[in-house]
């Protein structure tokens, strides 16, 4: 079956969907966009809310289809948004082999068959069938919002923020008078008494649209069980300590310098939209090939799923930031929720760093596909990767950990249940007691590339680039 417009507006579930999908058809949605050597599949990768594109692929004539996106409409808008391309701009489609993710998908609909498009049967309801032409007819016929209206609109918006700041803080005061409370009676039973005593607080925070700190404290009951006794009440005071100083850093941020103002209203609570950050000329940019090294995936206490990935510049120009991260967050009651890029995966593209003192994580801006790059080599050893961590702690007070970029080390056991990174000269670092089994396979290797993230205390090893291949975490 050929792909029409009659087509594309029987599979659509709604008028509302095809509305949702014009918007989508425009060339900045849609830094990939392809088709299969014999024009029987596509797919694109649109850019969402989110740091990272969704990913879509879809038979030719709609009649299977899948995309990345949440949505619990089928076909969702983005997989409508490409078959509408399709039709009305082929030209933006390049001819291409199919990449993994897509050579996946297409082997598991050759196995089931396929899957059909919508079917429209009579009766399907009383409202009229979704038409492509309502749809550009709705959006030629928006008017420009009433000046008025439109005043209003942003003194209600002034007004609002206006109250959140009054709120977040007399949140700032009630965190400052428990900290107090906590010191007063001691940190020696602290870590048993912690999740029970910040639930009401943390509720508080909430209300007081204080979330980022009201998630660190939810979090910090776990944090001081995941480490040994005698750390609990070290990683106690270094906790209470940052939320103090995020705190009182919040109260003078008119003093800061505009990116740390950033990292503390982002530590509090406030948000940046993607479409904001996108547009802002000030925000760290950098344009060049990336390696992904790493997922990571860790469920919160608010119930999101905390999606990463950990990029690594495969560029020589030390100028540019040398890693990345890219994180997204899906609700965990959407059950399982796959990252956009595997390990070992190459992108050429454009990253917008969110301002930070640190700047570390951002949006994919662009995208193309990327050919095979070279794992970078830094300076070698510990020492330069160290000296960049304290600099980055010193900018940052409250930073909690940082990606070290290591070359020519090794890892090596160091007495029982323990395994060290080391270099030429001795120098040697912790490795997460957890990780121990995975890393077996480098144990031996010498001249190895790492990427850790290091907490001042111990490194979780991300990737390695080894004289065998490289080694890649993934959740």
């Amino acid at each position: 079956m050929s792909l029409t417009r009659e087509r594309i507006e029987g599979l659509a579930p709604d008028q509302a969907s095809l509305a949702a999908a014009l918007k989508l058809v425009k060339p900045t949605s849609w830094p990939v966009l392809a088709a299969s050597s014999d024009a029987d599949t596509l797919w694109g990768e649109c850019q969402g809310s989110g740091a990272t594109p969704y990913r879509v692929v879809t038979a030719a004539d709609g009649g299977g289809y899948k995309c990345s996106c949440p949505s619990r409409k089928f076909p969702c808008k983005h997989v409508l948004a490409v078959l509408w391309l399709r039709v009305d701009k082929p030209e933006r489609f390049e001819t291409a082999s199919p990449p993994q993710w897509v050579e996946d998908w297409s082997a598991r609909r050759r196995g089931s068959g396929g899957r059909p498009g919508r079917p429209k049967t009579e009766g399907d309801g009383a409202a009229a069938a979704p038409s492509l032409d309502a749809a550009l007819a709705e959006a030629a016929t928006t008017t420009t919002a009433d000046p008025k209206a439109a005043a209003r609109a942003e003194a209600q918006r002034e007004r609002i923020k206006a109250e959140r700041e009054a709120a977040i803080l007399a949140g700032l005061d009630e965190l400052d008078r428990w900290i107090a409370d906590q010191l007063n009676q001691g940190l020696a039973d602290f870590a048993t008494r912690a999740a029970a005593a910040g639930r009401t607080l943390s509720t508080r925070l909430v209300d007081a649209k204080a979330g980022g700190l009201a998630g660190r404290l939810d979090a910090l009951g776990t944090e001081l069980f995941r480490v040994g006794d005698e750390r609990r009440a070290d990683l106690a005071i270094e906790r209470l300590g940052a939320m103090t100083l995020i705190a009182s850093a919040y109260r003078h941020q008119d003093r800061l310098p505009a990116p740390l103002r950033e990292d503390v209203r982002r530590a509090v609570g406030w948000s940046v939209r993607r479409e904001e950050l996108l547009a802002d000329t000030a925000a760290p940019r950098a344009t060049s090939v990336w390696i992904v090294a790493a997922n990571r995936s860790e469920v919160q206490p608010d119930k999101l799923r905390r999606l990463e990935t950990w990029l690594v510049n495969a560029s020589h120009d030390l100028s540019q930031p040398r890693t990345a991260v890219l994180i997204d967050f899906v609700p965990v009651s959407g059950g399982g929720a796959g990252f956009p890029f595997a390990p070992g995966e190459v992108i050429g593209g454009e990253i917008v760093f969110y301002p930070s003192a640190a700047p570390l994580r951002g949006l994919l801006a662009s995208r193309k596909t990327g050919a095979a790059a070279a794992w970078p080599r830094p300076l070698p050893g510990l020492a330069p990767a160290l000296q960049d961590y304290a600099a980055k702690l010193a900018a940052l007070p409250w930073l909690e950990h940082w990606p070290l970029l290591l070359s020519d080390v090794a890892l090596r056991t160091a007495g029982k249940g323990t395994l060290v990174i080391t270099d030429a000269g001795g120098a040697a670092i912790a490795v997460e007691r957890s990780q121990i089994d995975q890393l077996v396979p480098l144990l031996g290797l010498d001249h190895i590339s790492l990427l850790c993230l290091w907490d001042g205390r111990t490194a979780q090893v991300l990737a390695a680039d080894t004289p065998l291949g490289r080694w890649h975490h993934e959740d």
